[in-house]
C-alpha cells in the first residue's frame, strides 16, 4: 500500500509541473487529490486497523495454541500418573498373592508332611500290635504243639511201658 501511495503522488507531482491548466491535468489532479485522500482518509486507517485484527488473531491463536498444549501436557500427565498408579496396584495384589500362595503352601505342606509322620507313627503301631498278635498266637500254637507232643510221648511211654 506504501508502494502505491508513493507512485500516486510522484505521478501528481509530475503532472503538476508539466502544466496544471491543462484541462486533462486538472482533472487527473483533482482525481489524484481524490484518491490520495481515499487512501489517508479510508484505506491506511482500514489497513491500520487490520493490521492490529491480524496481530490480535495472531496472539489469541498463540493464547489458543499454548493452552492445548498445557492441557494435552496436564491430560497426559494425568494418564501417565492413573496409568502408574494402575501398574503399582496391580504390582502390590501381585506380590501379596504371591506371599499368600508361598503362605498356604507352607501351610499346608507342614500339615501334609506332620500327617505323614502321625501314620507312620500309626503304621508302626498297628504293625507293631498285629506282630505281637501273631507271636502270640504263634508261641499259644507251639505251647499246644508242645503240650500235645508231650502227652503224646507220655501216652506212647505208657503204653511201652505195658508192653514190656
Amino acid at each position: 500500500a506504501k508502494m502505491r501511495t508513493s507512485l500516486i503522488i510522484v505521478s501528481a507531482m509530475s503532472l503538476s509541473l508539466t502544466g496544471a491548466n491543462n484541462p486533462a491535468t486538472k482533472m487527473m489532479k483533482e482525481n489524484i487529490e481524490d484518491i490520495s485522500r481515499f487512501l489517508k482518509l479510508e484505506l491506511v486507517p482500514d489497513v491500520k486497523i487490520n493490521n492490529g485484527y491480524m496481530e490480535e488473531s495472531f496472539k489469541l491463536t498463540i493464547k489458543t495454541a499454548n493452552n492445548i498444549l498445557d492441557y494435552v501436557e496436564k491430560s497426559m500427565n494425568e494418564t501417565a500418573d492413573k496409568v502408574e498408579k494402575t501398574f503399582q496396584t496391580i504390582a502390590n495384589n501381585i506380590t501379596h498373592n504371591f506371599e499368600e500362595i508361598i503362605q498356604k503352601s507352607s501351610k499346608h505342606f507342614n500339615a501334609l508332611q506332620k500327617l505323614a509322620i502321625d501314620n507312620e507313627v500309626a503304621i508302626a503301631n498297628d504293625f507293631t500290635t498285629k506282630l505281637n498278635n501273631v507271636v502270640a498266637k504263634i508261641e499259644t500254637r507251639m505251647k499246644q504243639h508242645e503240650d500235645f507232643i508231650t502227652t503224646s510221648v507220655a501216652v506212647c511211654a505208657e503204653a511201652f511201658s505195658h508192653m514190656s
